[in-house]
């Protein structure tokens, strides 16, 4: 269809529905509605089916049911680590060592442990948000702030450390561009990903100051210390199980989970890790977690075979809202390319623009898409082959076009409230979701405009 300003529709219909209203189920289903509506008007019959294979087909893809599973894996993993009680053994130690006794530390342990797990960005949430949430209700820090923590700290690192999917799905992308030596220009974007670089730094700075503007604020004065009724852990532990072992299970659990990812990319890669599928390395990674996980809850006595596996599947069904939410964002996602959405916003960078200029509008225009269609890999696919032949073609290095369209994905992904990395942190802290879009808000748009600032400075030099 012919490009046109109407591509944006459903994407700002599902996000100011979804913030007015705070409905995101029903905003992302609005959302699908407009778009096959734009795409079969008047035949109302083919708008019908369009909703309904749009949304089917989406959900049947064999890469999305990997997808669907490993998120369900997520929720069966911390459902067995909290209920079975060596998850609370685990916060118990950290506690009982008197490594997270102040909120300054709480906070900086979530900010180590996004840095420090960079296998997959919702894994890493998962992780970080529920290893830290019970400690910040005991401590009285707004679980908002643990949102925007680990949030902050997900997909930038992911990108700043590419020994993952994101780094494999990446460089396909730039060797398709006919980029010479991809991984080495790869490399070299990694400095001049600015928004990610600013966003961790800024989390950081928020973690060991404890710097609140705009909404945060409010959260943070009327958190309440030792919320534990809150938690779902309400029914606890056998107390009998050592520290030692609740540890033991938890660290196993997870560290499997952090080494086999980048294993399972060596060996779907035949020995290249950035020739690796990455969606199949996290499945295989979260189910062999989840296995250690519920064997050793056995070993430690904590819980029976019964428990376990009720643990397990009531952790699978919590989560089980996320996983439709995902369902209905990649739906709509796929709508808006269809739309040409991207391509839309893409024609706004004509042969007119000033050389300086270049690399804050493609930062700009991939954030804008970001946000839009809440996905950052659906950005880079759209910008990165905008981005690349205009350096080439300038004769310009490509390595700092590169990270301002990956850069700017990041960045609408994070501020976008249809984004899965965005949903996802939410859940895992607890917290309402438009609460942690509006808290996070402020502090996505500061590290953005210093990006911003950035791309015009390094333009300006080139």
């Amino acid at each position: 269809m012919e490009l046109s300003w109407t591509s944006l529709l459903p994407s700002i219909l599902a996000i100011l529905f979804a913030i007015i209203t705070r409905k995101v189920l029903l905003a992302l289903i609005g959302g699908i509605i407009l778009a096959n509506v734009l795409l079969f008007w008047p035949r109302s019959a083919d708008i019908g089916e369009g909703v309904f294979f749009s949304s089917w087909s989406t959900l049947v893809d064999s890469s999305n049911m990997l997808v669907w599973f490993f998120t369900l894996g997520i929720g069966a993993l911390f459902g067995v680590l909290e209920k079975g009680g060596t998850f609370k053994q685990f916060v118990l130690k950290l506690e009982q060592k008197q490594w997270v006794e102040s909120k300054r530390r709480a906070r900086l342990m979530t900010w180590i442990l996004g840095v420090i797990v960079f296998i997959e960005s919702n894994v890493t949430i998962m992780i970080s948000g529920t290893t830290s949430r019970p400690i910040y209700d005991r401590l009285g820090i707004s679980r908002e702030k643990l949102a925007y923590i680990v949030d902050s700290t997900c997909a930038a690192i992911c990108i700043l450390i590419p020994l993952n999917a994101w780094g494999a799905f990446n460089l396909t992308l730039i060797s398709n561009q006919g980029v010479e030596q991809p991984l080495l220009v790869f490399i070299q974007s990694i400095a001049f990903n600015f928004y990610a670089i600013f966003a961790v730094l800024l989390a950081l700075f928020v973690a060991w100051f404890d710097w609140n503007i705009g909404p945060m604020k409010a959260f943070e004065n009327n958190a309440k210390p030792n919320r534990v009724t809150q938690h779902t852990w309400a029914d606890g532990p056998d107390e009998s199980v050592s520290f030692g072992k609740g540890t033991a299970v938890v660290l196993s659990s997870l560290i499997s989970l952090v080494v086999m990812v980048p294993v399972m990319l060596l060996i779907t890669g035949n020995g290249v890790l950035v020739e690796g599928d990455g969606t199949l390395s996290v499945f295989v990674a979260i189910y062999i977690a989840l296995g250690i996980a519920m064997l050793g809850t056995l070993f430690t006595g904590s819980a029976g075979l019964p428990k376990v596996i009720q643990s397990a599947l009531k952790g699978a069904w919590n989560i089980l809202p996320l996983a439709v939410i995902l369902w209905l964002s990649i739906t709509l996602g796929g709508l808006t390319r269809d739309l040409g959405t991207g391509e839309f916003l893409a024609a706004a960078l004509d042969g007119s623009v000033s050389l300086w200029m270049l690399l804050p509008l493609i930062f700009v225009l991939s954030a804008i898409t970001g946000f839009s269609i809440g996905s950052s890999w659906g950005t880079f696919a759209i910008m990165l082959p905008l981005a690349i032949p205009i350096a080439m073609t300038l004769g310009l290095p490509a390595a700092p076009f590169i990270a301002a369209a990956i850069s700017g994905g990041i960045f609408g992904d994070h501020a976008s409230p249809i984004s899965d990395t965005t949903i996802i942190a939410s859940m895992a802290s607890g917290t309402e979701h438009i609460d942690h879009v509006r808290t996070q808000l402020p502090y996505a748009l500061l590290a953005g405009v210093g990006a911003t600032i950035a791309y015009a400075i390094t333009g300006a030099l080139m």
